[in-house]
């Protein structure tokens, strides 16, 4: 018995997906974290968790990963 269907995967899929146009941040975007440690970044991806919108920005001289709130990085400008 197949427990994963493809119409269930595509149900699940727009049951979580997000509107883009109400995040801070694209993919593909330059941010950088203000407060603290410096980590300029290109965002690489945006998602929402049980506590809100999530985006991993990969640090741009080391290509290291790190998840943020959208409250902790700005634009570059």
């Amino acid at each position: 018995m197949r427990l994963t269907t493809i119409n269930h995967i595509q149900q699940l899929k727009h049951n979580y997906q997000i509107n883009m146009k109400d995040t801070k941040f694209k993919i593909g975007d330059k941010a950088f974290k203000p407060k603290g440690y410096k980590f300029p970044c290109t965002i690489v991806s945006v998602f929402e968790s049980s506590k809100g919108i999530r985006v991993v920005g990969e640090m741009d001289e080391y290509g290291l990963l790190h998840i943020f709130n959208e409250n902790q990085l700005e634009h570059y400008t």
